[in-house]
């Protein structure tokens, strides 16, 4: 039996940490076993105290929060779980998604041989909004292209697991955006191998204003450009006609999404000269997507019966 410590990076989660944490310690199976949670936390909101009455309240793991006065960015909170988790494999959750009941058991299952880094399916809920129907449209392309063939969009930090003795020989730089991918890179780097895993689903909140949207995408570009020589160095830059291939796929099954996407991106410029730390791992907080307690699911049970590629 696995021994698994989940690790949460967390800045003002006190929206979605207790949602987050309860959804941890109800997933359970013969194979593994949660002996630790560590929260790596920088907040400066009510988060600190609920997590104190949630690990008193809690027999069933032990949960181990790390606080800090100030913010140190994901990065550093990442290096921070590492370096203190004792479980045999790391299971990665962003402060403000919900995991699928299952999300662990089948994360773990694509851990074989090889394979030391498995990737969960990101799924946004139900929203109605443009930047919501945008966030929903990308994330269906992102799934798409994830189930072709690894690439720099694989590896997303909203829900993955490692093998410890591997996470403990990384340490990410503090100034890196794209600590996923990065990851990813890394594993890589040490010849081993990354899986995505479409049947392990975790829940998030889109962004429901369009500066919400275009902050997460202008981020993604940032990250995505301070690596790029990994990208290159790993030929893992997902091929131009896989890419448009999909795009029209999607925008086809989705019309008023790929609308959405456009009326977004059309603002791009204007939000790139607003917003501001775009450019800094300490970057804008995406306020509209910090509650998990309204979740409306499109559609949970049709994630059970999926195999990558369909």
């Amino acid at each position: 039996m696995l021994n698994i410590t989940v690790g949460i990076p967390s800045f003002n989660e006190e929206k979605n940490i207790l949602n987050l944490l309860q959804s941890v310690i109800k997933q359970k199976s013969e194979h593994f076993t949660i002996c630790e949670i560590i929260i790596s936390d920088d907040s400066s909101d009510d988060t600190i105290r609920l997590i104190e009455e949630f690990a008193t309240n809690n027999s069933e793991a032990t949960v181990r929060c790390l606080h800090h006065s100030s913010r140190r960015g994901v990065a550093n909170a990442w290096n921070e779980i590492f370096q203190n988790a004792k479980g045999d494999v790391i299971v990665m959750y962003d402060g403000d998604v919900l995991p699928h009941e299952d999300s662990i058991r089948e994360m773990l299952s694509a851990l074989d041989g090889r394979v030391v880094l498995s990737i969960s399916n990101s799924e946004p809920t139900r929203s109605v909004s443009v930047a919501g129907r945008a966030a929903t449209c990308v994330s269906s392309w992102l799934r798409s292209v994830r189930n072709k063939r690894l690439s720099q969009y694989t590896a997303i930090g909203r829900g993955l697991s490692i093998r410890t003795n591997i996470a403990k020989k990384i340490a990410i730089p503090s100034d890196i955006i794209a600590v996923d991918l990065y990851l990813e890179c890394k594993v890589l780097e040490f010849k081993f191998e990354v899986a995505y895993n479409d049947r392990s689903v975790v829940y998030y909140c889109p962004p429901g204003t369009i500066a919400d949207f275009n902050s997460q995408v202008l981020r993604s570009l940032k990250g995505h450009r301070q690596i790029r020589h990994c990208i290159e160095k790993f030929n893992i830059r997902l091929p131009l006609e896989v890419a448009l291939r999909q795009t029209v796929r999607v925008f086809l099954s989705d019309p008023l999404g790929a609308l959405a996407v456009a009326a977004c991106y059309l603002l791009l410029p204007y939000h790139k000269h607003r917003l501001k730390g775009l450019d800094s791992s300490k970057w804008h907080i995406a306020q509209s997507t910090k509650s998990t307690r309204n979740f409306t699911i499109n559609n949970p049970s049709s994630y059970t019966d999926m195999r990558p590629g369909q």
